[in-house]
């Protein structure tokens, strides 16, 4: 897939197995001693929850770490760092209120990877009623 970021800012972006590894490789957490750890892609996807449920709007750097982690896992001797690639980006880029812009993109990835629906035709088996001895 390709993710515009306006202004002739074009990325090929690939989400699979990989991707993860990607991410934890590129971003870091501090502790609270100050020693650091790879931070987690859920973290992110936990992220972008919350801020959904809060404000109704997804969490920029979340969703601009998940891109970069995507871009990256297409194109892997991509050298440019995090810091400076948000740097190039257009000004126009951090309006999230374009519905059709990157990060419509990036909330379909993390959508179709991190919350799957269940596919067209397949129903939902009710649960069974508990047993007298379970009850």
């Amino acid at each position: 897939m390709v993710i515009d970021f306006g202004e002739d800012m074009e990325f090929e972006a690939v989400f699979n197995g990989f991707t993860p590894i990607v991410f934890s490789r590129s971003f870091s957490v501090e502790k609270p001693n100050g020693a650091t750890r790879p931070k987690d892609i859920n973290e992110d996807v936990g992220m972008i929850v919350e801020t959904m449920k809060s404000c109704g709007m997804p969490s920029m750097t979340a969703l601009l770490e998940i891109a970069y982690a995507c871009i990256k896992t297409a194109k892997p001797r991509w050298a440019l760092g995090f810091d400076k690639w948000v740097k190039s980006l257009p000004p126009a880029a951090f309006d999230l209120q374009k519905g059709d812009g990157w990060a419509a993109d990036v909330m379909g990835i993390v959508e179709d990877n991190f919350f799957p629906s269940t596919p067209d035709g397949v129903e939902a088996t009710p649960a069974e009623a508990a047993s007298a001895a379970t009850a």
